[in-house]
């Protein structure tokens, strides 16, 4: 047989993810009714891992408290590329989806960001095109982008829990990016 063209493997990758659109939807809708804000993002990381377990993808949790890594490998060399998706809320009382008892709101489209995230996964583990590709590609939620909540993080950070208050240097500092290809 012929090699598949990129647009081939890429329009393989899109059908898979348009047929599971309502369920990706879903995904964002339930992070979307469900806000935390960061490094407080157990029930969001869990629910990630739910996702990675269903599509029978391996994963490391609990990194720089709730961050979630997964990956997927072509088996041949190449680069490795990160998609990220960010679990934290912000607080704002007065959004229309806001937690009644903390405040938290997802105001910044995090929850959509999971979504897109766990799509991407979902497609290119579930339309038989890894194999054609070269490299990793490597999942991470990430936890506490927003910078709030100052006084609890520097709490975490006293108790040794963290040392920087944002996700991603957390996740850099941890060594969890050393695989990463970063541009």
């Amino acid at each position: 047989g012929t090699m598949p063209t990129n647009e081939g493997l890429k329009s393989r990758v899109c059908e898979v993810i348009d047929q599971r659109a309502e369920e990706i939807i879903d995904i964002a809708r339930h992070i979307l009714s469900n806000p935390e804000p960061g490094f407080r993002e157990q029930k969001t990381s869990k629910f990630v891992q739910k996702q990675f377990d269903r599509l029978q993808l391996p994963h490391k949790n609990n990194l720089a408290i709730t961050g979630v890594k997964s990956w997927v490998d072509t088996g041949s060399p190449g680069p490795t590329i990160a998609v990220l998706g960010e679990l934290d809320s912000l607080r704002v009382l007065e959004h229309p989806k806001a937690d009644p008892e903390t405040g938290a709101a997802h105001a910044c489209g995090h929850h959509a960001q999971i979504g897109m995230m766990l799509g991407v996964a979902t497609g290119l583990h579930l339309s038989g095109v890894l194999d054609k590709l070269a490299g990793r590609i490597v999942f991470f939620a990430v936890p506490a982008e927003e910078l709030i909540e100052v006084e609890y993080r520097n709490g975490l950070r006293r108790q040794g829990k963290i040392e920087f208050i944002g996700g991603k240097q957390e996740l850099l500092r941890l060594g969890e990016f050393d695989d990463v290809d970063l541009a």
